[in-house]
């Protein structure tokens, strides 16, 4: 029983170690050249392996690229969750655009090839647009806490924190999606000033 035990848990964790080799491979492929020049082919002969155990893990690239945004997602998530459960809208904000610009900083170029990899197939950019839609709930709950409290203030707010979350991404996207190395001040400074001002935060 022990000696099975233990050849499952082996060869787990091999697949796990080759899952991600193959995406770390193509993670880096992305931040140096566009999604659409990539191949399997390149991703494999990053990872040492040959092509056919590409699809022994995924059955095309979009599908890595959707596993690295899943990652991303999380982190994304995680940079609003203190402003969401906290009763001071504006430190905690600061801090959460902070950490979420860092995140388009350090994976910028993979966001960028997730939207060009969305745009081109349907099921892609519905699952993305199913993503932002859990992440944007909570703001709006958020917000609406805070009118109540008299800390907040915004006509149609819901609709406000979509154009909001939209202007976000797509800001974000144009200072790092091609893999610019541009400091971290600008775009922290110009989203706080938005959001702050948008929804009158005090």
């Amino acid at each position: 029983m022990v000696g099975r035990s233990q050849t499952r848990n082996a060869a787990q964790e091999r697949r796990a170690v080759t899952e991600r080799a193959i995406l770390d491979a193509a993670e880096s492929l992305i931040e140096e050249r566009p999604f659409a020049e990539i191949s399997v082919e390149d991703v494999m002969a990053a990872t040492g392996l040959g092509r056919t155990a590409f699809y022994r893990y995924f059955p095309d690239l979009e599908s890595v690229v959707e596993r690295l945004m899943a990652g991303l997602l999380e982190e994304i998530w995680a940079a609003s969750a203190k402003w969401m459960l906290s009763e001071d809208p504006m430190a905690p904000l600061a801090d959460a655009v902070r950490r979420l610009v860092a995140v388009y900083r350090d994976h910028g170029r993979v966001l960028q090839a997730f939207e060009d990899a969305a745009r081109a197939g349907s099921e892609l950019r519905a699952k993305w647009n199913e993503s932002l839609t859990t992440m944007v709930g909570p703001l709006k709950s958020h917000l609406l806490r805070l009118m109540l409290d008299g800390r907040a203030s915004a006509e149609l707010p819901e609709q406000t924190i979509d154009a909001l979350t939209i202007f976000t991404e797509r800001y974000l996207l144009s200072v790092y999606g091609e893999g610019v190395d541009v400091a971290m001040e600008g775009p922290t400074v110009v989203l706080m000033q938005v959001w702050s001002r948008t929804l009158q935060l005090r």
